[in-house]
């Protein structure tokens, strides 16, 4: 105490430089913080400028300018599929309960006349699964989509036809829900999700990009005639098909014997043909043919994205 008091001048600079060195150590590591963070801050920019200077293509306005010629290619070669695609498929239309009736008589006489010039046997009272509709008018708001699958499956029916099936043994079709409880008076009990201009159909319900509507078809048929079947559903330009399962038995499932004993007897040797007697073992069967094909129609992207809701683009 007494040196203090001595030396009032050396303690007084003294406790102001302690005071000083506290207060500068703490700016100093006031400063060191602040200077961690900006180095922190330019090494994340520097990694971010060296992840985009490294991307391919780098986002500049060159390639840029090129991405958006590719994605405005891309959106066009979109549009130009959806309408060839839209050209596949039988057009919507309008029609009364009694018009469908009288345009499904019309379609049924014409197969059935068809039918009876190319040898090919029909089921008693074939009506293309419409039976319901011979002897009552469907519902006025079912009529329109009725017509339009009415067509869709008279083409299918005529693909059989012009490829010589022996026989067309059964089709069920894929009720509407427009159809109501007028469903119901049919074999088929299989509902779908509408046919309509645009609506909903079998497999995908309003609002999808692709929708399908189902039909099951038995037939009688040779090998030739079964494969010919498959080529014209493939290729069929008026409506757009898919194959979706099938089930294909021979109409003889017992294997051909190693050795087997004629009841017919071969012609004499000095017969017409007597040296050139043939007995054919494979070939001659028929194939029972179950087919489920897909009647699928098309739905540009924006009306797919109305019908579910959302905006239209």
């Amino acid at each position: 105490m007494n040196w203090v008091r001595e030396n009032k001048f050396l303690t007084g600079f003294l406790a102001v430089l302690i005071i000083g060195v506290g207060a500068l150590s703490y700016l100093l590591y006031t400063a060191y913080g602040s200077w961690a963070d900006e180095t922190d801050q330019f090494n994340q920019q520097a990694g971010e400028l060296h992840r985009l200077k490294s991307l391919s293509p780098y986002p500049n306005r060159k390639n840029l300018d090129r991405y958006q010629a590719e994605r405005d290619g891309l959106i066009k070669a979109t549009q130009d599929l959806a309408s060839s695609l839209a050209q596949m498929e039988l057009p919507p239309g309008e029609l009364s309960p009694s018009a469908f009736q009288d345009r499904l008589r019309d379609t049924i006489s014409t197969v059935k006349d068809k039918a009876g010039r190319m040898g090919v046997r029909l089921p008693d009272n074939f009506s293309m699964d419409f039976e319901q509709y011979e002897s009552q008018p469907p519902p006025a708001a079912a009529a329109g989509p009725l017509g339009r699958q009415l067509a869709a499956i008279n083409l299918a029916v005529n693909l059989l036809l012009d490829q010589h099936v022996d026989a067309i043994a059964g089709l069920v079709r894929t009720r509407l829900p427009q159809e109501g409880a007028a469903a119901g008076g049919g074999r088929g009990e299989r509902r779908g999700g509408g046919f309509g201009p645009r609506g909903g159909a079998g497999g995908g319900g309003a609002g999808e990009l692709v929708e399908k509507l189902p039909i099951d078809l038995t037939f009688l048929a040779g090998q030739t005639a079964f494969q010919k079947v498959l080529n014209a559903f493939a290729a069929s330009s008026q409506q757009y098909f898919i194959t979706r399962t099938l089930v294909v038995e021979n109409t003889n499932p017992n294997p051909v014997l190693k050795s087997t004993d004629s009841t017919q007897p071969a012609p004499a040797a000095g017969a017409p043909g007597g040296g050139n007697y043939l007995t054919y073992i494979v070939g001659t069967e028929k194939l029972k043919v179950a087919m489920r094909v897909d009647i699928v129609s098309f739905n540009p992207p924006d009306k797919a994205l109305e019908a579910r809701g959302g905006p239209a683009r």
